[in-house]
């Protein structure tokens, strides 16, 4: 089986929906987050909008991933198309988050290289800032083994020690 990114669908809803409880659900994100109650329809239209650059509500467009690994969801990725002030200094460009059971199986590294990949063919961007925090070891590992650079650690919106790295795409 082959690992993709999907756009949030109906087709993979039954599969996100039984991981919801794995994800991580602090901070909601519009097109990345669903609330766990409202109409499935309407989050997929988020995540839709968010790609497309429609009703933003002061946010950049994004695109906002599912990770599959066949028909199961393993996780969730989103790809900010340009920052703004806060994700240059907090977020950068590509957030992503593995479901506790689907740990450790590599496909964190394989999403994030299908990521540059859409960074450079699809948003045509040759430059990536991304962050993970001083003592995530697993994050730190994967950003690097793709080719980060480290250009500098400094505390976060929260406080924690953070790492900032540049993904060169050719």
């Amino acid at each position: 089986m082959k690992l993709k990114l999907e756009m949030p669908s109906m087709t993979y809803w039954d599969s996100y929906f039984q991981s919801y409880d794995e994800i991580d659900h602090e901070g909601c994100v519009k097109g990345m987050d669903w609330d766990g109650s409202s109409d499935p329809c309407i989050y997929i239209q988020d995540a839709q909008d968010m790609r497309d650059g429609n009703n933003l509500d002061g946010l950049v467009p994004a695109t906002n991933f599912w990770i599959m690994f066949g028909d199961e969801y393993v996780g969730r990725m989103s790809i900010r198309h340009e920052l703004n002030e806060w994700l240059r200094n907090y977020g950068g460009h590509v957030g992503y988050e593995i479901k506790t059971s689907a740990r450790k199986n590599g496909y964190a590294t394989k999403a994030m290289k299908l990521a540059v990949d859409y960074c450079k063919d699809v948003l045509g961007l040759n430059e990536l800032l991304v962050t993970c925090a001083d003592n995530n070891i697993p994050s730190i590992k994967i950003i690097e083994n793709i080719g980060g650079v480290l250009i500098e650690s400094k505390n976060d919106q929260e406080g924690r020690l953070s790492r900032y790295y540049k993904i060169n795409i050719e």
